[in-house]
């Protein structure tokens, strides 16, 4: 026994990895059996046409003719017994041939004892015997149906009357019929895929962890360990939730392929293009793909197509009417460059894809890492910043706000570290790379200017007896970056407008131009930063407002508005919070994830949300190693409160005076400056030994967690 305890002892630290890899391999293996195991025969369908309201008895033979750009597994009709009382016996033969060439391409025979009996509307699936693949555009097909009766019973088929688009025609016993069948076809079963999918997804995990775990046991430095948990989980989180998932992402794919166009084509002028059109490949598009809305078969599409190669001829490319984001390209070209290498490499449209998304979450980890390691204090802070699944999923994602989070944070580390870091002096080369950035971020999104400010926090003694001068110009070249991007004035003009429009009624004159293809295209817009980004948001106004056209919709807050109707405006706050708080706290941290306009957003349990703040809260409560007098962590905080205010402020101008919350505002737009907020810290709440690492941990095995809860979500669509 006592031999036992002693290997127990000098091996805990390996037993406990074996243990917790047990641990979750048990919980993987649990999930699988109560919800992926038997999922196989999700299907996916689309659909000519799924309204009828007429039937037609078949004697001999019917033919429906049809176009179709999918695959076909099996097709379905409404099918039913022309008596009740009589139902149709004998064998159906269902025969799917080309309309062009009279190839057979799939038939199958089924007994007519199995549809049902009766006039309530019942689908009957109809297999086929061979899987017929679309070769890439639509071809129009022929589907007959011949009964051979052996009893008096008739069968009839549903159709709709009249209104037959093009291509479509239906033939029932060499009669021609004005209407359509109601017809639906399975283009896809998700089949022993979903399982394979499943096991490489937890294995993923599971190695995640225990390589964290051996990093936390060899006690490597947390921005080490801050980066390879950044990376990993980002890259399953890419996984999970592929292109376009991620709010707007369609219009910074754009951006991001037209830019790296611009290059590819030596025909074209660099870094522009109308923000109306989109530039790509010829090949570059995918209806399966090119979805808001991730589902099982999203999935099995990409590993389909993700290695086959691209035949576009090198260095054409195709104008698509489609909006891009704005006509800056500032942030895009981490993104653009990755999309560029695609390009040259002739890799598919969704390697491509996936390969812009990698170099974004590879710039962020880097980043966010050395953020970690610059900064003095709040480290812990930072890094389950970091590591928050909203973070993560922006991260590994085409939105520009991956390059912004990670330009923030090592920017506020930057500044904190020659505030109040271990240097007595600061010469030019320290200040060089601080401007750099703020010359960035200032003119990418407004409401986060005030970041220029953390310069003020510098000891004057630190840089010398100019040191007024230094932060003075820091300033004042960081307000002349905004004021030169085309897009200021039009923000500023909008929002000080005395005529009562608002950024919508300003920024509308311009929008098609500069700033928001949201607004005609998409719901989810948000006007924080109106004339760089209108960035996707949930909708939260009385009709949804797809669109800003309506004359009510054109009055919104603008500051003469609010000034003059300071009570309104005051209530809107207050309603905004008591309808919307919970809203505002879950996308802080990511308790929503995906396409927010969507119906059916991906919403992960409170619980989840619960544990993440938990994690924050002991981030916040660590002890630091640097010490920051009181006037630089109030200071930190009081901009940080600025950013947020103006991210507020923002939304509020472009909301029409009609709406009862704030247009489009979610909390995930503190995510930048939210270590800043917690820089403030109480000194009788703090942890008493270093546990960052810990935190650092148990942050990773909670973004396992919400992954998997992120994969359960998918399914169940």
């Amino acid at each position: 026994m006592q031999k036992v305890l002693k290997f127990c002892k000098d091996h805990r630290r390996a037993l406990t990895g074996a243990v917790l890899v047990f641990f979750l391999f048990a919980v993987f293996a649990a999930v699988w059996l109560t919800h992926i195991r038997g999922q196989g025969e999700k299907s996916s369908s689309w659909a000519i046409n799924d309204q009828f309201h007429s039937f037609v008895t078949i004697e001999e033979r019917m033919e429906q003719r049809f176009s179709c750009d999918r695959d076909l597994l099996a097709v379905s009709l409404v099918l039913a017994a022309e008596d009740e009382d009589v139902p149709p016996e004998g064998e159906l033969e269902l025969i799917l041939s080309d309309s062009a060439t009279g190839e057979e391409l799939a038939r199958s025979t089924g007994d007519m004892r199995y549809i049902y009996n009766g006039w309530v509307a019942y689908y009957t699936t109809l297999g086929l015997d061979r899987f017929v693949e679309n070769p890439g555009g639509p071809v129009e097909y022929t589907l007959t149906l011949i009964p051979h009766y052996t009893g008096e019973g008739r069968l009839c088929v549903g159709y709709e009357e009249g209104g037959m688009p093009a291509g479509v025609s239906l033939t029932v016993d060499g009669e021609e019929v004005d209407g359509t069948v109601a017809l639906l076809g399975t283009q896809a079963r998700v089949g022993g895929f979903l399982t394979k999918f499943y096991w490489v997804f937890a294995a993923g995990c599971i190695a995640v962890a225990a390589l964290l775990y051996w990093l936390y046991c060899r006690g490597a430095a947390l921005h080490r360990m801050v980066f390879c948990a950044v990376l990993l989980l980002g890259f399953i989180f890419n996984v999970l939730l592929p292109p376009y998932a991620a709010p707007d992402e369609k219009y910074h794919i754009n951006q991001s392929f037209t830019l790296a166009c611009t290059i590819y084509n030596p025909d074209l002028p660099v870094a522009q293009s109308h923000i109306r059109d989109t530039l790509r490949r010829p090949s570059d598009q995918d209806a399966l793909l090119q979805v808001d809305q991730t589902t099982v078969f999203t999935w099995q599409h990409i590993v389909k197509v993700l290695g086959r190669a691209n035949t576009d001829p090198t260095g054409v490319t195709q104008d698509f009417p489609e909006y891009q984001v704005d006509s800056s390209y500032t942030l895009y070209w981490i993104s653009g460059l990755a999309v560029l290498v695609g390009f040259w490499l002739h890799l598919s449209f969704a390697a491509t894809l996936f390969l812009g998304r990698l170099a974004n979450l590879l710039f962020f980890a880097f980043l966010s890492a050395w953020a970690v390691r610059r900064t003095p204090v709040a480290k812990p802070v930072f890094a389950v910043a970091a590591m928050l699944p909203m973070t993560l999923h922006l991260a590994a994602s085409y939105s520009r706000d991956s390059n912004l989070l990670a330009l923030c944070f090592f920017f506020a580390a930057l500044l904190l570290d020659l505030a109040f870091g271990p240097r007595e002096r600061i010469g030019w080369k320290q200040l060089v790379l601080p401007v750099l950035l703020a010359v960035i971020i200032a003119p990418s999104k407004v409401v986060y200017l005030p970041l220029a400010a953390l310069i003020l926090l510098i000891p004057g003694v630190r840089l010398g007896r100019f040191s007024r001068w230094i932060k003075g110009g820091f300033l004042a070249l960081c307000v002349a970056a905004f004021l030169l991007n085309s897009g200021s004035a039009y923000l500023l003009s909008g929002f000080t407008h005395s005529g009562g429009d608002a950024a919508a009624g300003a920024v509308s004159s311009v929008v098609q131009e500069q700033a928001a293809p949201e607004e005609t295209v998409s719901e989810d817009t948000a006007p924080a930063e109106a004339a760089s980004e209108a960035p996707a948001q949930e909708t939260s106004s009385p009709s949804g407002a797809d669109s800003m056209s309506t004359e009510a919709d054109m009055i919104c807050y603008t500051l003469p508005y609010i000034l003059s109707h300071p009570l309104d405006t005051f209530e809107l706050c207050v309603r905004s919070v008591v309808e919307q708080g919970d809203h505002y706290l879950s996308t802080i941290v990511g308790g929503t994830l995906g396409y927010f306009g969507l119906d059916k957003p991906l919403d992960l349990a409170w619980g989840w949300v619960i544990l993440l703040y938990c994690l924050l809260g002991l981030a916040w409560l660590c002890p630091d190693e640097g010490t920051v007098p009181a006037f630089g962590r109030w200071g930190a905080l009081l901009i940080a409160l600025c950013c947020c205010g103006l991210a507020v402020l923002g939304c509020i101008s472009w909301t029409p005076t009609y709406y009862e919350t704030i247009y489009g505002f979610q909390g995930r737009y503190f995510l930048p400056v939210l270590p800043l907020l917690l820089l403030v810290q109480p000194k009788t709440l703090r942890l008493a030994g270093d546990c960052r690492r810990g935190i650092v941990f148990a942050a990773v095995l909670a973004d396992i967690g919400v992954l998997l809860n992120v994969f359960l979500a998918v399914v169940a669509r």
